[in-house]
């Protein structure tokens, strides 16, 4: 397993076969991942988790992040009401999500990557009888490991937007889900002999309606904060036209260990535009 440590913990107290699962996956897709993605993983560790312990870890991670977006510098009273209403909007999101959410990576108090997934989640989201599919998530959550362990803070995970930062253009998030789906679907092709057909997961009523739910509250926020002065642009899809990007930023740079270097560096992060244009990203970068 090339000195990989695999850690699948099951903390619910039921889910032992389920962890023995997951842990049966990545010990055989992590070796073959480091070396598509040339992301040195030492360890990974995945957490299964009740809902509760999800929620409180997601809300705990969240605080984390406004703590060190205020680090070392003045904050104005303004920012902390900003922050404050950001943390309260996160409680109130974990409550509703976390049967959306197959898992979740993010870091531990030590800036250490963790995957949390909650069983019961995996039901809604129908993963749970698809081995496929579920197969496919772990892989994906699987790189971001790799990515977090790399970057060391540098550039990922995704910076919590609570001030506004000299690179905040930055598709971080693109970059961020996009490599990682770039690199599954190659490991998935290779393991399971081409692309997987298309396959709807059976959803549970319960995620049906809390994704009507939350969606009519997002429809009510952005008619209270959009204006009629700039019309919204296309919407990013982070997996899909990161996944494009990352493919043929690898084939211009022609090196895999040139294009990691964007883990390092926050300016060689591809902005919103150049995600749909990467030749301009090549010529910007000069990788």
């Amino acid at each position: 397993m090339s000195g990989i440590e695999v850690n699948v913990r099951d903390e619910t107290g039921w889910s032992g076969r389920l962890a023995r699962l997951v842990r049966q996956v990545l010990a055989e897709a992590a070796p073959r991942l480091e070396e598509i993605t040339g992301l040195a993983t030492p360890t990974v560790t995945f957490r299964l988790v009740t809902p509760r312990v999800w929620r409180k870890e997601v809300v705990a991670y969240v605080e984390r992040g406004v703590q060190q977006a205020f680090a070392g510098s003045e904050v104005y009273e303004r920012e902390r009401e900003e922050a404050a209403q950001k943390v309260a909007s996160w409680r109130r999101k974990a409550a509703w999500t976390w049967p959306l959410q197959e898992g979740m990576t993010l870091t531990d108090p030590g800036g250490r990557p963790q995957t949390l997934i909650a069983p019961r989640a995996l039901h809604h989201t129908g993963l749970r009888p698809d081995r496929l599919a579920l197969h496919r998530f772990l892989v994906h959550e699987c790189v971001h490991h790799g990515q977090i362990l790399t970057s060391q803070g540098a550039v990922v995970p995704p910076r919590l937007s609570v001030r506004r930062y000299a690179c905040d253009d930055r598709a971080v998030p693109a970059l961020f889900e996009g490599h990682a789906e770039w690199a599954e679907r190659r490991y998935t092709s290779e393991t399971f002999g081409g692309p997987p057909a298309a396959n709807v997961l059976r959803r549970s009523w319960r995620y049906r309606l809390h994704l009507r739910i939350i969606r009519e509250q997002d429809r009510r926020a952005q008619q209270h904060t959009t204006t009629a002065a700039e019309p919204p642009g296309a919407a990013l899809d982070p997996r899909d036209d990161g996944a494009r990007f990352v493919a043929a930023a690898m084939a211009g740079v022609g090196d895999i260990a040139r294009f990691n270097k964007v883990w390092h560096d926050l300016s060689l992060v591809p902005t919103a535009e150049e995600i749909h244009q990467p030749e301009a990203w090549l010529q910007r970068v000069g990788l």
